[in-house]
């Protein structure tokens, strides 16, 4: 094998490596929210303004109560055998949806149009700073129910109409927490967005609309978020094995050289 083949063949894992990594759900994908990923709490919500997704419609005290926390997810397209589940939230308070109940993700972009790039940035930053509060499996339920309640948040703001940056669960902007389990998750999802503000982002938040019976709006759609990392990083065996073949195309190239060169000398 020419050190040229071997510069292919190291170049080619390295790319193969990085797109098994970034490979991600993908428009019409089936995905199946299965359960809670970790804890969970509750929460009763109050909220007048625009609909972040038709911001031609508007609601006045508007009254939902539901589950909070993050959702364990699968991509039953790229994963049918239910081996890597991932974590999503719930993106609005306006959509019902029943656990286990295969979807189609009908998302047409990765960003929903009624989304305000505001708020999309607050989503990144908000997993910049506190997504290792509820990564894994064992994440407290405060965590998860706090996590949710500030994303609930940064959507009802973000919307064209709605918009202001300014983050007061307990008088009502962008909407009110009238009560929430467990006991503080409230009081610390206003704590993280209170630090929002001038963060810089290394994770994109990501959309799926699913839906399994009836229109959107209606029971059985969901809109949610996952987060992946901003600039996706190759994992260590990726950087050891190119590092290696670097290294040995430097050392045939090497000797090809001293060969020619002696060649030259006869």
């Amino acid at each position: 094998m020419t050190a040229q083949n071997i510069a292919q063949y190291v170049l080619m894992i390295a790319l193969v490596s990085v797109s098994l990594f970034v490979a991600q759900p993908t428009l019409a994908d089936t995905i199946e929210l299965n359960n809670f990923w970790a804890g969970s709490g509750s929460a009763n919500i109050n909220y007048t303004g625009a609909v972040w997704y038709n911001t031609t419609e508007s609601v006045t005290n508007y009254n939902v109560s539901g589950g909070s926390g993050g959702f364990k997810t699968y991509d039953l397209t790229t994963d049918p055998n239910r081996k890597s589940p991932f974590q999503t939230f719930c993106v609005d308070i306006f959509h019902d949806f029943n656990f286990a109940v295969d979807s189609v993700d009908s998302s047409p972009t990765t960003k929903p149009a009624g989304l305000d790039s505001s708020a999309t940035l607050n989503l990144d930053r908000l997993y910049t700073l506190y997504g290792s509060n509820i990564a894994l499996t064992t994440s407290s339920s405060l965590n998860e129910s706090a996590f949710q309640l500030a994303i609930w948040a940064i959507v009802n703001d973000g919307s064209s109409i709605n918009k202001s940056g300014i983050f007061d669960l307990a008088s009502g902007q962008p909407l009110l927490i009238t009560g929430s389990t467990p006991s503080g998750a409230g009081a610390l999802a206003q704590t993280w967005l209170n630090n929002l503000a001038n963060t810089a982002a290394s994770y994109n938040a990501d959309f799926l609309m699913v839906q399994n019976q009836g229109a959107v709006g209606t029971t059985g759609a969901q809109d949610v978020v996952y987060f992946t990392p901003a600039s996706p990083v190759p994992e260590p065996q990726t950087y050891t094995m190119l590092l290696a073949g670097l290294g040995l195309v430097g050392f045939i190239t090497k000797r090809r050289k001293r060969r020619n060169n002696m060649i030259n000398f006869t």
